[in-house]
């Protein structure tokens, strides 16, 4: 009688250990970076300077820019708790959602500083616009979907059910 077996998901080690400790940490450092913008955007004396007509554009894209990093922060959290619970119960859909998040952070992150620049020129007020975010997400893309869709150790790990 002939059954076909299942492979048994491995556990979690190794570099994949790793990987997900690193995206992790980043999840956690982006959730305390949250702090300083969202204060910013709640911060009711620079709203009360911020709104005369002579800082109106500025205030504009101050906080477009502001609600854009606080947006995708919140993404990258959420989207790390998501897939922790992938990853605690092992679902081989993990891989592909990790690879879309990873690719959607810098989809957005790319979009944030191009609307950033735009209004920056367009209201003639030179603001410097924060790069670091946009390479963060640049470099965990570049290492982490190549990691997700060719590891064997991914592969063997998040097998279907």
């Amino acid at each position: 009688m002939n059954t076909s077996s299942k492979p048994e998901p491995r556990r979690i080690s190794g570099w994949l250990l790793i990987v997900l400790t690193c995206l992790a940490a980043w999840a956690l450092s982006t959730a305390v970076a949250l702090r300083d913008p969202l204060k910013l955007m709640l911060e009711w004396e620079l709203l009360a300077i911020f709104v005369r007509p002579e800082t109106h554009g500025w205030y504009r894209t101050v906080i477009a820019m502001v609600g854009c990093d606080v947006i995708i922060g919140s993404f990258i959290v959420a989207g790390a708790g998501w897939l922790a619970l992938l990853v605690r119960r092992k679902s081989a859909s993990f891989p592909v959602q990790a690879q879309a998040w990873l690719l959607a952070i810098v989809v957005m992150r790319t979009i944030a500083y191009l609307l950033g620049d735009h209004m920056t020129h367009t209201i003639g007020i030179a603001i410097t616009i924060p790069f670091d975010g946009f390479v963060q997400a640049v470099v965990a893309a570049a290492l982490g979907i190549p990691y997700f869709r060719l590891s064997r150790r991914v592969q063997q790990t998040f097998v279907a059910a």
